[in-house]
């Protein structure tokens, strides 16, 4: 049975929807019966749930309530606004430690057919989000953002993932360059997207190796072009009209699938 929601617990968890608060206390939130489906599937270190009169009335969510082993409380509506950031809440949300690993770490724990994606620069969450989804997909074995990339726990992130979070190793750096060196050091053979590359249908990557992914406003920052062995294009129509490049989830499907597909 659910126990009230105390006012300690509201701001604690209140303060997961900024991100200096999950930086803070190295937790996310997980918004909606969807969301918390993938995770208790992935096994994810979940640390508690909220959930309103109204959602524990919901058939799925009450089935996903029995299955829980952590604590349960429950509130009102107006106060479950507050700990999410979408106008409606769906009637549950909880609370999950963060897995951010060590950047050090990833050469060494991708072995010898590795493949990590990096973003650069990366600043919309929506990209973000679904850029590990498609990472995730297709069996990329770590992400790793780099500066200038949206927060990877961020609630928009977190919900354009759809449960990748738990299915991927995913690590921050403040130092690509140093970072894509290591990855070299390992073997890898690193590579990027960039506009004036080898078109992408006469790529034949490599494995261990990396693909590297900048934003669409800047391309990729100079730290990581001067490190690259190979950047790889998506060449448009030569009539096209008006669009001056692919929106970078979609260009990181089409790579990741020409990188990883089958």
């Amino acid at each position: 049975m659910p126990t009230p929601l105390s006012n300690r617990r509201r701001k604690a968890i209140a303060a997961l929807t900024r991100r200096r608060g999950r930086r803070r206390h190295d937790r996310t939130l997980v918004e909606g019966p969807r969301a918390l489906r993938a995770a208790l599937d992935a096994d994810a270190p979940l640390v508690e749930v909220v959930v309103t009169p109204e959602g524990r009335g919901d058939p799925t969510v009450q089935a996903l309530l029995e299955q829980l082993s952590v604590s349960v409380h429950e509130t009102d509506p107006d106060t479950m606004t507050t700990l999410t950031d979408v106008e409606t809440p769906q009637g549950v949300v909880a609370v999950a430690e963060r897995r951010l690993r060590d950047p050090e770490t990833v050469p060494e724990q991708i072995g010898e057919a590795g493949t990590v994606l990096v973003l650069d620069g990366i600043q919309d969450p929506g990209n973000v989000g679904t850029l590990l989804r498609t990472a995730a997909w297709f069996g990329a074995q770590a992400v790793v953002a780099g500066p200038g990339t949206a927060g990877l726990y961020g609630p928009k992130v977190m919900r354009a993932g759809a449960g990748s979070h738990w299915a991927l190793p995913l690590a921050r750096t403040d130092a690509p360059g140093p970072f894509l060196d290591r990855l070299r050091r390992h073997g890898a053979a690193l590579y990027g997207a960039d506009l004036q590359g080898t078109r992408a249908d006469a790529w034949g990557p490599d494995r261990p190796s990396a693909l590297v992914l900048g934003s669409e406003a800047h391309g990729l920052s100079a730290a990581v072009l001067d490190r690259l062995d190979l950047t790889v294009s998506l060449p448009g129509a030569p009539d096209r009209p008006a669009a001056e490049s692919l929106n970078v989830a979609v260009a990181g499907g089409i790579l990741l699938y020409e990188w990883l597909g089958p």
